[in-house]
């Protein structure tokens, strides 16, 4: 079970590494404040919602659980959404819906690997297309705001 608990902090560690390597300063003053917002927060929302709504559910993940809700998966969302906007590819609009594609894709594997940890529980309905099309929604939601508020110019 030790080894499991590590998803998450192993998740931050690498993601959070590559972004302090690759993103300029002034580039992750601007963007993280994003990332907490439309990672951290929505990803916290969105667990509360499908929670209340008994469609998916944590386990206890120690002293990262709290309330049911693991709080380094907020953490790891906002560093994943820092990398999406900073390497989202501005000058092409169709490679920019397949970036959103390919995120979306790697959020509902990654949400296989959490599951097979035990760590995360879904209704057997949910997966794959509704996991994936709330996570594309996500994305896209991240896209937009940033582009509305000038982030990603």
């Amino acid at each position: 079970m030790a080894a499991q608990m590590l998803i998450y902090p192993v998740l931050i560690l690498l993601v959070g590494g590559f972004i302090l390597l690759t993103v300029p300063r002034d580039h992750l003053r601007t963007l993280l404040p994003y990332g907490v917002v439309l990672g951290g927060l929505v990803d916290f929302l969105e667990c509360v919602v499908t929670g209340t709504l008994g469609i998916t559910s944590f386990k206890n993940l120690w002293i990262f659980h709290a309330g049911g809700h693991p709080l380094l998966g907020d953490v790891a969302w906002a560093f994943i959404v820092v990398f999406y906007l900073y390497f989202w590819p501005k000058g092409n609009r169709y490679l920019g819906y397949l970036y959103a594609l390919a995120f979306a894709l790697l959020a509902t594997g990654f949400s296989q690997v959490v599951s097979q940890a035990e760590l995360f529980d879904y209704a057997p309905w949910f997966y794959p297309l509704p996991m994936f099309a709330i996570f594309l929604a996500r994305f896209a939601l991240a896209t937009w705001a940033a582009k509305r508020w000038g982030a990603l110019d």
